[in-house]
């Protein structure tokens, strides 16, 4: 079945596996990643939300709201660095990027389509190490104690889009309650 709804999509990736399998090998690094992402899409379904795929060292997921889509990145980030925790064995540290864009949909044969989905991809490419952008519609989601945690970043443009995109980043330093 076919529908058109508003959703928040997320899209998470892992950085540092490609360094990871050359140090680890093929199969000690893809059992860390595979553990990796299972270990974010279970972060996902605990915030009501829906992983549409796996895509190798990420996935893509969507949710009814901003909110929980905000929490659902907050508990990956700190996941994952619980994960590279000082005295944990990990020859290669992975980083976490994740992106959220929030409007229209369409949901199709278990995948979804939208300018929403290609904003949310294309935010990857602009995070850095440990980083979530949201864009002002995901922003326009948010109770005013969650808005106070980003930090403009101002239009973007991002690939193959002809509008730049505000984009917000979620101030690392206050991701995790410290002042």
């Amino acid at each position: 079945m076919t529908q058109i709804v508003e959703r928040t999509v997320l899209f998470a990736d892992l950085r540092g596996s490609t360094s990871m399998y050359e140090t680890l090998g093929n199969t000690d690094a893809t059992a860390v990643v595979t553990q990796s992402v299972a270990l974010l899409a279970r972060i996902v379904a605990n915030h009501h939300g829906i992983v549409v795929k796996t895509l190798g060292d990420g996935l893509m997921a969507m949710f009814t709201a901003p909110a929980p889509a905000v929490a659902a990145a907050d508990e990956m980030h700190e996941s994952m660095e619980r994960i590279g925790a000082p005295g944990r064995a990990r020859a290669v540290p992975l980083m976490l990027q994740v992106g959220l864009a929030c409007g229209e949909v369409i949901e199709m044969s278990g995948d979804v389509f939208g300018d929403a989905v290609n904003v949310a991809a294309r935010l990857i490419d602009h995070a850095g190490d440990n980083e979530t952008l949201i864009t002002s519609n995901v922003l326009d989601g948010l109770g005013n104690m969650e808005r106070s945690r980003f930090r403009s970043l101002d239009r973007m443009q991002l690939r193959g889009r002809v509008e730049p995109v505000h984009v917000y980043l979620l101030e690392a330093m206050r991701r995790f309650g410290d002042t």
